[in-house]
Order: C-alpha cells, then structure tokens, then sequence
C-alpha cells in the first residue's frame, strides 16, 4: 500500500527539529529597525514619542490618574529597604553595611530612586544612570542614580535574542544623541503584555477613557455655561438690512455694526454679573393699507430649550470613566464614599488587593535593584561574589489589627502565649503607630523576685 501523507499534519523537513540546547532558537516579538521601534498602534496619541506627552497631559489634568499614580507612588516609597547579608560572617555583614551606607550617600535619596523606577508600571519603562565615585575608605560607590525621561530615550540598541544593550538619548537642550550603556543604567520595564523595551504600562489603558471624559467634562460645563436652559438663538431683520444695503440707504460696515452686539451675545452668552443686551422693540406691520402690527418682534433672544435631565446623564457618565479609568489604574477604592454605593467590608477588601499589588512592584523593583545596584557594585570593587547580600523591603499588604491580634489571643488560649520579645509583638505596635517596646530579659520572668516562702513549715524546736 502506498504512503499516504497526512494532509493537516505539518511537514517539518525544512525545519532543524533537534537545536542545541545551549542556543537561543527563537525570535523575540518586537521588531525593531536601526534602534528605532515598530508599533502596530493606528492612534496617533500614542505613537513614538507623542505618547508620552499624551501621558504627561493626562496625568496632569485628570484628577483621577494624578490621584491614582500618587498614592501608589506614595506607598511603594513608604516601605522601608534593608541589606541582608549574604551570611553571618564578619565580612558579609561589612559589606552589607557598606551598601547601606551608598544608598544613604547619594544626591538623590533612595527613596526617589525606588519612586522613579515604580513610574514604570504606569509609563511602560523607567531608565535611571547611575555615576560612581570613590567613598573615604577607598571603595567604590554611587554618587547619584539619576532618571533619563522616557520621552528623550530615541533608539534602543538590542540584540539578536532581544536584550537590551543600551539606549540612545536625545538631549533635549542641544539635540545631540547620546549612547547609555545597559551596564550604565538601572532599567525597569512593565513586560507583561508584551516584550519591547519600551513595555506598555497602565497609561495606554486609560487614552481611551480619558479622552472620553474631557468631552463630558466639556459638555457639562456648557451646560452650566449655558444655565442648563439650551442654546440661544437671535432674530433680527436681516432681510430688511440687506434690502437698506443693497438700495443705497446704508452701508455694509453699518450693517454689520447692527447686528454685531447680537451676534456677539449669542457666541459668548456667559452668565456673568453683566450679562445682558437691549433690543429694539419694533415690530413687524402686516401688508396692506392699514399695516396693522403683529406680535412679532423684529429684534429678539430666545433659548433653543433641550430636555433639563440630560444634566443628570452627563454627570453619571463622568462618574462612570473615572470609575472605569480607577479600575485600569488598579484604585478603584479611592472612589469608595463619594456615593452611597460600597461599603467598609468592600473598602477593606480592594485596599487588601491593591496592597498585594504593591507589593508584586516592589518584588520587581527589588530584582532589578539586585542586578542594576548590587551587582554593579560587586563589578566596581571586585568583592567576594560569594559574599553578595540581597535587597528586602517592607511588605504593604493590608493587614487587619483586630484580625492579627484576636489570632494571637486564640493561640495563647490554646496554649501557645507569645514571648515578650517576639518580633510579632513590635510589628503590631508598629501597625498602630506605637513605639517599639523594650526588650525584656525573660531570664528575669523565669525566676521569682522573692525566694519561695515553704507553705508549711516544719518547728525546729
């Protein structure tokens, strides 16, 4: 019987089926053409460099994205770093103490440094370029890590397997371009949708509704502009002016100066304490020999009148964008009390979330700090690699007092009391913002202050 090939089946006899294992085989996602990256967005926002100062405006004028990105800024700062040491020998705590005392020494405090390279969650990517200098004691530190806005980052040098090897600047002063080195750098990128360098932070998330939200902003405020009544509308005797015009009997110029005051008012008509036009009161007279008058007024203001709940749409629908671009921002609860929807359990719960969060930023931050500041160093000073210490930060995580605290009750119930000294004991204090407690010799506990009195006491005599 013949062979019969598989017509669904693929054929892989042009393909090496069997690569070597030490070798990169596959292509990252991005394509990038002399440093310079290929998007695949059709809205001009938010191509090449025009998105970042689409990010910029709207950060500035949306309260809800300013509102947002600061109090995450504020609480990825909050929590407080440490330099663990690689052991308990001698020589890893020397050095873990000569790190803490580099991101003490610098131009920028570290605190700073973690805020700009947290921007990156929201921007796509953070650069920052570190200059060393020679401390009293003859090693190496950092006198500054400084940002490089992602807006003057203009090419990316990457190579075949796409890392990044350094970046191009554009000097913003003089034009100039200006070539980063990776190992220069302390680069942070949001790499979760996608592999360009560049990332794609929580700002593209929100183009969209804030665009959306400008325009109900703007029609709300006509409204009000407009007293919520409609749009006005003018009649004047314009078929009559041209007739005076085109017979001789006044001039253009004239007749434009007639109606201007008209035509001004129904462009600008502002409610303002000065507010207000005077018309002619003349009327039109009807045909024939007796031109008896009409009602109507040859000069007269009037409001095109629109249905007065549409006030209430607009403001729902406001209400609605910055909910949705809360929600993309990931802080939602900041919105929690300005209705009468939600309740304490709901607040508690997306602070809980939101903790979780920042907390997964700084776990990253924390890695990139590793490489980009501890191994940099290590390279600065030619220190025992065996000897490296490591990063640790302060968990954010929103954690219920009341909750933690009956827990401990239930378990000295149980039977398992916490020591004075537990490390637990000074974090609860913490927590309520109370001064750490002394330490206590608990030898002392042990043993009784007075020496035991013999209940029944045996008479000598």
């Amino acid at each position: 019987m013949a062979d019969r090939t598989d017509p669904y089946k693929l054929d892989t006899s042009s393909f090496d089926t069997n690569p070597p294992e030490d070798q990169v085989v596959g292509a990252p996602g991005s394509v990038i053409y002399a440093g310079y990256i290929t998007e695949e967005e059709t809205d001009a926002r938010v191509s090449g460099k025009q998105k970042y100062i689409t990010f910029s405006e709207n950060l500035a004028n949306i309260p809800v994205i300013s509102a947002g990105v600061r109090f995450f800024l504020a609480l990825i700062t909050k929590s407080s770093w440490r330099v663990i040491p690689a052991d308990d020998t001698p020589a890893a705590q020397e050095l873990a103490d000569k790190v803490t005392f580099i991101m003490s020494d610098m131009v920028t405090p570290w605190h700073k440094v973690v805020r700009r390279a947290a921007i990156s969650r929201f921007y796509g990517f953070s650069c920052q370029e570190w200059t060393a200098k020679r401390n009293e004691d003859g090693y190496v530190g950092f006198k500054d890590i400084a940002p490089r806005p992602q807006k003057t980052i203009e090419r990316w040098d990457v190579d075949g397997d796409g890392y990044v090897q350094g970046i191009v600047q554009r000097d913003p002063m003089t034009g100039s371009d200006i070539y980063l080195p990776r190992s220069k750098l302390v680069y942070v990128q949001d790499d979760t949708l996608n592999d360009s360098p560049e990332g794609l932070g929580l700002f593209r998330h929100t183009v969209n509704a804030a665009h959306r939200l400008k325009r109900y902003e703007i029609l709300e405020g006509w409204s009000f502009e407009r007293d919520l009544r409609g749009t006005p509308m003018g009649k004047a005797p314009l078929s009559a002016i041209q007739t005076a015009v085109n017979s001789g009997q006044m001039k253009q110029e004239e007749a434009d100066a007639l109606i201007a005051p008209l035509t001004k008012f129904i462009k600008n008509a502002l409610q303002g304490k000065d507010t207000g036009m005077m018309l002619e009161s003349a009327v039109y007279n009807g045909g024939g020999d007796s031109r008896t008058p009409s009602a109507n007024l040859q000069w007269d203001v009037q409001l095109l009148k629109g249905d007065p709940k549409g006030q209430k749409e607009v403001a729902e629908a406001i209400d609605r964008v910055n909910r949705d671009i809360a929600r993309a921002l990931g802080v939602e609860h900041l919105l929690l009390g300005s209705s009468d929807r939600g309740s304490f359990a709901m607040s508690k719960d997306k602070s809980q979330s939101f903790g979780l969060v920042v907390d997964a930023q700084l776990i990253e931050i924390r890695e990139t700090f590793q490489s980009d500041v501890i191994d940099t160093l290590w390279l600065l000073n030619g220190w025992d690699r065996k000897l490296k210490p490591t990063f640790a930060t302060e968990s954010l995580s929103y954690r219920d007092i009341e909750m933690v605290t009956q827990a401990l009750t239930d378990l000295a119930t149980a039977g398992s009391p916490m020591s004075p000294n537990d490390p637990a004991v000074n974090e609860i204090r913490t927590q309520l913002g109370l001064s750490a407690a002394p330490e206590v010799d608990e030898d002392l506990l042990l043993s009784p202050i007075f020496p035991p009195v013999d209940p029944d006491p045996v008479d000598e005599q």
